[in-house]
């Protein structure tokens, strides 16, 4: 029943926006088509179609069969999300069960606990686009419950079922990179548990189906130019770029600031930290607890939460898939730390059950307010709704007006292409340079959209991150760009003249001064 009415509340709020207007979901279904039509694992609206190495792809594989089942774009985009909406009901409703089962909560518990934390508005928000979450976690619940299921069996049941643990951890890893951590909680799970020989099944199952993608990508890397590297090269690619710089104690403020912003929203900014003190140790007493009855889904919490903190990415799209096992997490330690002081005396008693309310109580409030706030304004769709607004004005005109054979540069090129058919690169294009993105120089810009046959550049508004170069690109290259359309907004798009020189002649120099007596 819980995984019902996720379903049906994911469901009933998927908005007609178009997709793309978050970038992944618009490159997931990109590589999606580029499958469904026999051109394989490129992305085609880039020039070269290079090999797409950043992305997993079980997700595109998925969407590509549905493609195949209803080749009619955008018609069939109800359809996606759709199976977007299924897949995050399956998951609740088989996380409700697994903690039933491992006796973490009650049913009526867990039940409750799936159907409110399934529906967090942060979660909707990237489960009614094409992201891939929904799947992800999907397969995450159940490579945990196989994998605990192993833990409590024996003989070739274990193993077996250890490696159909793995093998489900691999695939949520295929859909999403972050699910290394899954397969590496499954393993750290079964191992720790002293069943070592099902450990070793679980993780030679997951590398079986590993290995060849990352091999792949290694192969294929080359193809992807190297300012494009951060957006769509491999992750060791992007490492390298960030360098050493992105292991920084800020890492662990970047990780508590949009949860609290979700869990303690009724408490003022400034009082956070304090009234976030005990929620956290009621969230870490709550997540040991969990992982001594569910070992699978605490240990790969704790390697999730790794993960995030050392990713110089910003880590608040990762957060919110994890805000069903981290919202279990607050209900278990609550509870434990409320039957705790129920078996001591005095102080003591009154000490742990203050701590289990001070903990509890401001994220409950938090919650339900952030919660009542986000449905009533509508967030879980309002910035696909407004950025598609933004596209549907520019996407006839392009239709309309421009050649087949223009090449543009926007800010979502893969929706640019899905809509239009026209190739499109990106407007905007940055480094990592430890946890921060730095844009590259107009020179660089104006570089590559000559390399890439650059026609056209759209431009959605005066703060998109990509106007700060293409002012620069304005005031340093005259006729270089020419505005030839204008949108409320404003919005614009401009004509490129590759024709103008690339490289501005320097001020002249003064006249070298007498050097100094000696």
């Amino acid at each position: 029943m819980a995984g019902l009415a996720v379903a049906a509340v994911a469901a009933a709020l998927m908005p007609r926006a178009l997709v793309g207007v978050f970038y992944d979901d618009g490159i997931y279904l990109a590589l999606a088509r580029s499958l469904a039509e026999g051109h394989g694992y490129r992305l085609l609206y880039l020039p070269g179609a290079p090999e797409a190495v950043h992305y997993p792809p079980l997700y595109p594989v998925f969407l590509a069969v549905l493609w195949k089942i209803w080749p009619s774009f955008p018609d069939d985009v109800a359809l996606f999300r759709a199976a977007n909406a299924v897949a995050l009901g399956l998951f609740a409703g088989v996380f409700a069960a697994y903690l039933r089962r491992r006796r973490a909560l009650s049913a009526g518990v867990a039940a409750a606990a799936a159907l409110l934390l399934a529906t967090a508005v942060p979660l909707l928000a990237v489960t009614t686009v094409l992201f891939a979450e929904p799947l992800f976690l999907a397969l995450a619940a159940g490579a945990w419950w196989l994998a605990d299921a192993a833990g409590d069996a024996r003989g070739r049941r274990a193993l077996g079922l250890a490696a159909a643990a793995g093998a489900v951890a691999g695939l949520a890893a295929l859909t999403r990179s972050i699910g290394v951590s899954v397969v590496a909680g499954t393993v750290l799970a079964l191992a720790v548990g002293r069943h070592r020989r099902e450990a070793v099944a679980a993780a030679g199952a997951a590398a079986v189906l590993l290995l060849p993608w990352a091999m792949w990508a290694a192969v294929h890397r080359a193809g992807v130019e190297p300012v494009l590297q951060a957006g769509y090269g491999t992750y060791g690619d992007l490492l390298r770029q960030a360098g050493w710089g992105w292991l920084t104690p800020d890492a662990l403020w970047d990780v508590l600031r949009p949860l609290a912003a979700v869990a303690l929203s009724t408490v003022a900014p400034v009082w956070r930290d304090l009234a976030g003190a005990p929620a956290l140790v009621v969230l870490v007493v709550g997540a040991i607890v969990l992982t001594r009855r569910a070992p699978a889904v605490g240990w790969s919490l704790a390697c999730y939460l790794v993960v995030v903190l050392l990713w110089p990415y910003g880590p608040d799209r990762f957060l919110w898939a994890a805000l069903p096992v981290l919202g279990v997490s607050m209900v278990v330690g609550t509870a434990a730390l409320w039957r705790a002081g129920a078996g001591r005396k005095g102080r003591v008693r009154w000490l742990l059950r203050s701590l289990a309310l001070s903990g509890a109580l401001p994220v409950l409030a938090g919650f339900v307010v952030y919660q009542a706030n986000g449905f009533a304004r509508g967030w879980t769709t309002s910035a696909q709704l407004g950025i598609s607004r933004s596209f549907e004005q520019i996407v006839p005109w392009v239709r309309e007006t421009l050649p087949a054979s223009a090449v543009l540069a926007g800010e979502d090129e893969a929706l640019l292409w899905l809509y239009t058919g026209r190739r499109a690169v990106p407007s905007f294009l940055w480094r990592v340079e430890g946890r921060v993105a730095r844009a590259y120089p107009a020179d660089t810009l104006r570089a590559f959209f000559d390399r890439a046959g650059v026609t056209h550049v759209v431009i959605t508004g005066l703060r998109s991150e990509a106007a700060p170069a293409i002012d620069e690109l304005l005031q340093r290259y005259r006729g270089y760009l020419r505005t030839v359309m204008m949108w409320p907004g404003p919005m614009m798009a401009l004509s490129v003249d590759a024709g103008v020189p690339a490289v501005t002649s320097p001020p002249p120099s003064p006249p070298p001064s007498s050097p100094p007596p000696r």
